[in-house]
């Protein structure tokens, strides 16, 4: 099979496996963008904004905007540190967990189909091909950020 074709196999196909629409049942109201956050939040307990922002790689201000969409929806909360009334914490709210346990829920199920349909064996190189590939993009990300880097940091000759 040419290059051209695998492409086009997996841009037609990556859908089903990215895009929950495609395989999670839940009334999604919210955007990916919006799910990752949440489940960043889920995964922690409670975040500031900065590590929300840093997760999703995305701007403060972006990231303030999305989580005031969350909290007008009810399923994020923000809460005043006791120790710094400075620092604002955000949190799930019930209806947000919820949410996220019933996405679990799907998730778990959804691997579950995976995991009977592949042999031991087939799991482990498909788990090694998975980590070959996240870590060649991570590399490429890392170049990509320093190359970046350079060009903000560059010597200008003063005749």
């Amino acid at each position: 099979m040419g290059q051209e074709k695998v492409l086009d196999f997996v841009l037609d196909n990556l859908k089903k496996v990215f895009f929950p629409e495609e395989w999670i049942q839940l009334d999604l109201s919210v955007s990916k963008t919006e799910l990752l956050a949440m489940l960043i939040v889920d995964r922690h307990g409670e975040v500031i904004m900065s590590q929300i922002s840093d997760y999703l790689n995305a701007p403060l201000s972006t990231t303030t905007g999305l989580v005031n969409r969350l909290v007008k929806c009810g399923y994020l909360q923000r809460e005043r540190s006791d120790e710094d009334r400075r620092i604002v914490t955000i949190q799930l709210t019930d209806k947000g967990k919820t949410m996220m346990r019933e996405l679990k829920a799907t998730l778990e199920s959804y691997l579950e189909r995976i995991n009977t349909l592949l042999s031991a064996e087939e799991r482990q190189v498909l788990f090694k091909i998975i980590m070959k590939i996240v870590n060649e993009l991570s590399r490429k990300d890392l170049v990509a950020e320093d190359r970046e880097k350079d060009q903000f940091l560059r010597t200008i000759p003063i005749d």
